[in-house]
């Protein structure tokens, strides 16, 4: 075999040792935390009481960071992100 072949042989050895080790990693992962993140996911997030109360925070907030009176404001739709 030439030099060139060894040498592509010798990086594709490579990728597969190295997805092996991170596939080893990633599954060690998933069992030392696995349980924690299903617990964090199970906890229900409760509804905002006031919406409007945190419309007016939310305006005053824009309206501070871009220099602006807060009457030249007016906030459509507020969505949950996550």
């Amino acid at each position: 075999m030439d030099k060139t072949t060894m040498i592509v042989l010798g990086v594709l050895a490579g990728l597969v040792v190295l997805i092996v080790i991170l596939k080893a990693v990633r599954a060690r992962q998933d069992r030392l935390y696995g349980e924690e993140e299903e617990t964090v996911a199970a906890e229900t997030v409760p509804a905002i009481a006031n919406r409007a109360e945190l419309a007016a925070v939310v305006a005053s907030c824009v309206a501070e960071v871009m220099g602006k009176d807060i009457s030249g404001l007016r906030i459509v739709s507020i969505k949950q992100v996550g």
